[in-house]
């Protein structure tokens, strides 16, 4: 199902996404921009971007395959030590489905 047609009647809120910050006075202050502005206009483009990272969103799939490659190799090697020594006994991680998502945020 093509993303579009998932998102036809979706109704956004733009508030926090047409917040900046703008950092040249001294101490800084948010600033509020126009939907139809240049800056606007590109601001709700990343958001409907799949660039945007958001709470509903997970980890980026960089990180999710590195995640997943840590405990692969950590269950290997208890493979490995067990095959080597019969009375070892091995503990597998195999509970790994969304962690990665959750030490992400």
């Amino acid at each position: 199902m093509a993303r579009t047609f998932r998102r036809k009647r979706e109704r956004h809120e733009y508030y926090w996404v047409l917040h900046d910050w703008e950092s040249r006075l001294p101490f800084g202050h948010w600033v509020q921009l126009d939907p139809r502005s240049k800056a606007g206009r590109k601001a709700v483009a990343h958001f409907h971007s799949d660039k945007t990272v958001t709470l509903r969103s997970s980890a980026p799939r960089w990180y999710r395959k590195t995640f997943d490659h840590r405990i692969r190799t950590a269950n290997d090697r208890m493979l490995r030590r067990w095959l080597a020594d019969p009375e070892f006994d091995p503990v597998f991680r195999a509970w790994h489905n969304h962690n990665a998502n959750w030490s992400w945020w």
